[in-house]
């Protein structure tokens, strides 16, 4: 058996003159969760849709659990679970009806039915609910329900395309909190695209940046942030504001940037052993009230916008 539950070797998809997915090849390994970032229209909504068997590609191909995604789709449809955008259902079912339908659909075996439905609906915190109707959920139930319908096939993939948009601040957390037991009491393997990257980076142990249909890196966060630039934030908290602080650092070679907010300083250097404590010299000959000195990690915003930039430049 391969190590990795999806394997995609060279897809392409083209809409005219539009490349939407331009010759894109990773992996993602069984029992982990890989993360689809980039702009509105980057080809990651086109990727997931020929993964899932939705849409056929142009050239090259892809394996969910060892099958291949156009010579055998039912297979693969077998292997995964798909919660869209915008997940819908029809409002005057009952989630009970909802589900033993999908029972039906998915030819999950009569006796395993029902105890497959009250799983599942106990894991999504669905269970007192299942005889309501599904019109009178809230945004965040339906997200929960969208899940719960996802897994009825137990997948090996489970592909999740934007799960917490439009929740709460806790309907998203709750959600986020979800996925990842889910993953870890469960060994499923996640795809998911989302914008909200302190999101992607609370789940996904990798991440896939694309632009114009491009696949620009993949590799874990930790990784990119070691690669993705050549430049490092170094922070700096005063006990108070101090101008002259900043003018200097300013003339200090090798600084790039200073962004200042009151008594906090985010120095942007060049990744050099020797900046550490040449910055830290430079303040300490003109203030000695430092609350606080140290490394400031690049957000995965960070480096998908420096990833963006350098691809255009």
């Amino acid at each position: 058996m391969s190590p990795f539950a999806v394997e995609v070797k060279n897809l392409s998809k083209h809409y005219g003159k539009l490349k939407a997915v331009d010759n894109v090849s990773f992996q993602v390994r069984r029992g982990s969760s890989f993360g689809l970032l980039g702009l509105n229209g980057a080809g990651k909504t086109t990727t997931f849709k020929m993964l899932v068997s939705l849409i056929r590609p142009d050239r090259g191909t892809a394996f969910i659990d060892g099958f291949d995604v156009v010579k055998e789709p039912m297979k693969v449809r077998a292997r995964i679970g798909y919660v869209a955008e915008n997940p819908s259902f029809y409002p005057r079912m009952s989630t009970q009806e909802l589900l033993m339908y999908l029972c039906r659909l998915l030819d999950v075996p009569p006796g395993e039915r029902q105890p497959r439905i009250d799983r599942n609906l106990d894991l999504v915190g669905l269970v007192d609910k299942k005889n309501e109707y599904i019109g009178t959920y809230s945004r965040g139930m339906r997200h929960r329900l969208a899940l719960a319908q996802a897994l009825l096939s137990e997948p090996q993939v489970l592909f999740l395309d934007e799960p917490t948009l439009g929740l709460d601040p806790l309907g998203a957390k709750s959600m986020r909190e979800l996925i990842i037991r889910l993953q870890s009491e469960h060994e499923v393997s996640i795809m998911m695209s989302s914008h909200v990257l302190p999101e992607v980076e609370a789940i996904c142990s990798e991440v896939g940046i694309f632009d114009h249909g491009r696949l620009l890196a993949q590799d874990s966060i930790a990784n990119l942030r070691s690669t993705a630039s050549d430049t490092m934030n170094i922070e700096v908290i005063l006990d108070e504001p101090d101008e002259a602080v900043d003018n200097a650092l300013r003339r200090l070679p090798g600084v790039q940037e200073v962004e200042s907010q009151g008594a906090s300083l985010t120095v942007r250097v060049q990744k050099d052993e020797e900046m550490r404590p040449r910055v830290l010299d430079c303040v300490r000959e003109i203030h000695s009230g430092i609350l606080y000195f140290g490394i400031k990690e690049s957000s995965l915003e960070d480096i998908l916008l420096r990833l963006l930039e350098n691809n255009r430049s």
